[in-house]
C-alpha cells in the first residue's frame, strides 16, 4: 500500500522510498516495525533504543515523529502486512507445511522428550 504525502518534508534519520515506506538510514529497520514493537510490548522510544542499540535514540524519536504524522496511513500499511502473513499461513497450512502440522509437533515433543530423558 502507498500513500502520498501532502508537504513533503525531510526526515532526519530516515530512508523514504517512493512508496514512503519508511526507515531507520543505515538500518534493516522499518518504522513499522518499530512501531509494532512498541504497540506489542508497550515499550518507551528509550525501550526501543535499549532493544537496538545500533540505532541512536534521536533516529528513534524521528521514526514515532513520522508514524505520528502519518498514522493512519502506516496502521493501514500495517494492517495489510498483517493480513498478507495470515493469509501466507494459511496456505501454508493448507499444504500441510510449517510449525501447524500434526507432524511438526510430533517430531517436537519426540525432541523435548529426548532433551528431558
Amino acid at each position: 500500500m502507498t500513500f502520498t504525502t501532502d508537504n513533503p518534508v525531510t526526515w532526519q534519520y530516515l530512508d523514504i522510498d517512493a512508496q514512503n515506506q519508511a526507515k531507520i538510514a543505515n538500518s534493516r529497520v522499518s518504522v513499522s516495525q518499530l512501531i509494532q514493537e512498541k504497540h506489542a510490548h508497550g515499550w518507551s522510544p528509550e525501550e526501543l533504543h535499549f532493544q537496538h542499540p545500533e540505532i541512536p535514540l534521536a533516529a528513534i524519536y524521528s521514526a514515532l515523529s513520522y508514524y505520528y504524522t502519518y498514522q493512519p496511513q502506516i496502521d493501514a500499511q500495517i494492517a495489510q502486512e498483517q493480513e498478507e502473513i495470515q493469509n501466507l499461513q494459511a496456505d501454508l497450512i493448507t499444504m500441510g507445511v510449517g510449525h501447524h502440522t500434526a507432524d511438526f509437533k510430533q517430531r517436537l515433543q519426540q525432541k523435548r522428550q529426548q532433551q528431558q530423558g
